[in-house]
């Protein structure tokens, strides 16, 4: 599932600019790889209902939503205006047809509610498309950040109340926050577990996080990075979100996906852009300033002064601070690493896990993430101290559930 930032002020009305000589559809399976100097064909996947060419889609009114490290992202009109589309005009593709065919077979064979579906591809020697279904909440960092509020008539949970963002730019409260990080958090264990556990995001930040109809997180751009030319090491390290040894994006690993997704919860918990300067800090990155604070035990300073005003949530924050923590540890084998899932346990009903909802939504988190620590590791001991008073609690029990999807190496440490 795809959702889509759409700013009425910076829309731009726009032709599909690349070109093609013929039109061709085929099924997903039954494409075979041509010469590059050849047109290629549109590629739909199994469950699509679409019933646009080529030429239909090169001549669609598209709307520009924006450019990025991948290429140029279009909001296009298909099928007499029936339906619509997201389509990315990818750039700086370094791989061969053989290989781009490859990449998006896997991206395309994965459906889950928490990965942007891949609805279709296209490859030819002059224009390489990736084409998405089409959702209009945004994505993580413009809510977050304030550029972009959630619709306030978006479909709300069972007993949830102020879910989702109001009008204006107020700010996303705890339990919308909790349950886009829930969604994030499956979203990338069913990545890691595809394609036999070899497969990798490499560029997970809040920006390709984005918020379908029930404020659920749901990962894009997956593949884009191992078919791209890597940006320079400067704008990855500056980016605040990749991990301290990645210096090639197409060279990420599952450990530094899940340094990302860290990163992603502190953002979520400080409400502060990994990718901006901190007041006073010089160039610390935000986790480590968050490690700086946490280890002078003023825990309560990182918090988002918004979440700061609602009550109840503190040991909630001190719980998803312990995981973001966790993530972003230095060393990437003390990181959460993929393990054999439980499926039973991690598959079981909500209703079985007791507490609050939220306490429910935690403990799910957990299951998704799989951050684990032993009776007898360090990690039981409280790693989160200040002024909430939590100096003596052990780390929370549903951060003992969290072996479901990935373990922390023993003796690690925070």
């Amino acid at each position: 599932m795809m959702a889509w930032c759409l700013r009425k002020k910076r829309y731009v009305k726009a032709k599909l600019s690349w070109k093609s000589k013929k039109k061709n559809l085929s099924p997903s399976g039954n494409w075979q790889p041509e010469d590059d100097s050849d047109e290629g064909k549109i590629v739909f996947f199994g469950g699509s209902n679409y019933t646009f060419d080529l030429d239909d889609l090169l001549a669609a009114s598209a709307e520009i939503l924006g450019r990025g490290a991948f290429g140029s992202t279009y909001k296009v009109a298909v099928d007499d205006d029936t339906a619509t589309v997201v389509v990315k005009r990818l750039e700086r593709v370094v791989v061969g047809r053989r290989e781009f065919e490859q990449t998006m077979e896997i991206v395309g064979s994965i459906k889950h509610e928490n990965v942007a579906e891949l609805k279709a591809y296209y490859y030819s020697k002059n224009d390489k498309l990736a084409v998405y279904s089409y959702y209009s909440k945004g994505n993580l960092f413009e809510v977050l950040h304030g550029k972009l509020s959630l619709n306030p008539h978006c479909r709300k949970p069972k007993n949830s109340i102020n879910l989702c963002a109001g009008e204006n730019g107020v700010s996303l409260d705890w339990e919308s926050r909790l349950r886009i990080a829930i969604g994030a958090a499956r979203g990338l264990a069913i990545i890691h577990e595809a394609d036999d556990r070899k497969l990798v995001h490499g560029n997970i930040k809040s920006s390709t996080i984005f918020i379908d109809s029930q404020c659920n997180g749901c990962i894009c751009d997956l593949g884009l990075t191992a078919i791209t030319r890597s940006l320079p090491q400067a704008s990855i390290c500056s980016s605040g979100y990749h991990a301290p040894e990645v210096t090639d994006r197409r060279k990420c690993t599952q450990f530094s996906d899940v340094y990302s997704f860290g990163v992603v919860l502190l953002e979520l918990l400080t409400g502060k852009s990994p990718a901006s300067p901190l007041p006073g800090e010089g160039n610390m990155d935000l986790a480590s300033w968050i490690r700086s604070v946490v280890s002078k035990e003023w825990t309560g300073e990182v918090f988002d002064i918004e979440l700061m005003k609602q009550i109840g949530i503190e040991e909630e924050m001190v719980e998803m601070l312990q995981i973001g923590l966790a993530c972003v540890a230095l060393n990437p084998q003390d990181r959460p690493h993929a393990a054999e899932p439980n499926r039973r346990r991690r598959d079981r009903s909500r209703s079985e896990i007791g507490g609050s909802d939220r306490a429910k939504e935690l403990e799910e988190m957990g299951l998704w993430i799989g951050v684990h620590a032993d009776d007898d590791d360090e990690r039981n001991e409280s790693v989160v101290s200040g002024d909430f008073g939590l100096l003596e609690r052990p780390v929370a029990p549903f951060l003992e559930e969290l072996q479901l999807g990935f373990v922390i190496g023993r003796g690690s440490s925070l």
